[in-house]
């Protein structure tokens, strides 16, 4: 006997589960049945509900076999344990690039593919994650639901608390793997593998000249176009010709945050 697919009508997905095909169907509506009763906070799937708890109770359930290091999500544990192991199991069969978790695998292959099938009611903006959807609205809401339990900032990305959060906590969870050294963010991670690998994937368009970070492009095309630009300290409205020199110099106020959150 054949298997009835269930057919979403707006994006013409297929499914053969209709637990599977409702979850969907929400990404479109917009609807979140499931509510947590500490926050409000509402989701669209089940499943996101009891994640989402953790940030309330502190708890971590998922530990690193090798340093003891425990996680509230199984993603990020996942993401962790690939700095020991190296391992990138899924391979995308279009460049044979690989990654460490199949969320990143799935977001690399919409590169080859182009597909957006989540799509934002108020700006019509396309994009390939329901995730990354849900982010964008709070573009147009101003909502920010992820807040700081240390200092009660508050971010529109869970990630962006994360990040945060490490200033607190002084964590470094991103290491090179040539040197050691580690870093609080990935970014500044890949930033500094260029270090050892010589790359400079930012190229002058007037004379091709190549650079590793983006700030340094910025600088060097004032040579061509005789524009100085100055970049403002917010805290102190301190101006710098540099962005890097102003970047260094907001280090004195948040580390002076930091410390006296600490004491």
């Amino acid at each position: 006997m054949e298997e009835k697919l269930l057919k979403c009508e707006l994006c013409d997905k297929s499914f053969s589960c209709s637990f599977h095909f409702h979850n969907h169907q929400r990404t479109h509506t917009g609807e979140k049945p499931f509510t947590c009763e500490v926050c409000n906070k509402s989701f669209s799937q089940s499943s996101n509900l009891p994640r989402h708890k953790r940030i309330h109770t502190g708890e971590k359930p998922f530990r690193c076999d090798v340093c003891e290091k425990a996680f509230t999500q199984l993603s990020d544990l996942q993401v962790h344990q690939t700095i020991h192991t190296g391992e990138k199991r899924f391979k995308c069969a279009f460049c044979d690039k690989a990654f460490p978790t199949s969320t990143r695998f799935l977001i690399h292959q919409s590169v080859h593919t182009g597909e957006k099938p989540f799509r934002c009611e108020l700006c019509d903006r396309a994009f390939t994650r329901s995730s990354a959807l849900a982010q964008h609205r709070r573009s147009h809401t101003g909502e920010k639901p992820f807040t700081c339990e240390v200092c009660k900032k508050s971010f529109s990305q869970s990630s962006k608390l994360r990040e945060h959060q490490r200033l607190h906590t002084g964590e470094k969870p991103f290491a090179c793997e040539v040197c050691k050294k580690s870093f609080a963010r990935s970014s500044i991670l890949r930033e500094h593998q260029r270090l050892h690998t010589g790359e400079k994937p930012f190229t002058c368009e007037v004379c091709n000249k190549g650079f590793a970070q983006l700030p340094g492009l910025v600088i060097h095309r004032r040579i061509h176009t005789g524009v100085k630009k100055t970049f403002t300290c917010d805290v102190c409205n301190k101006d710098f010709e540099q962005l890097w020199g102003m970047l260094d110099h907001r280090r004195i106020h948040t580390a002076g945050k930091t410390s006296e959150l600490s004491d």
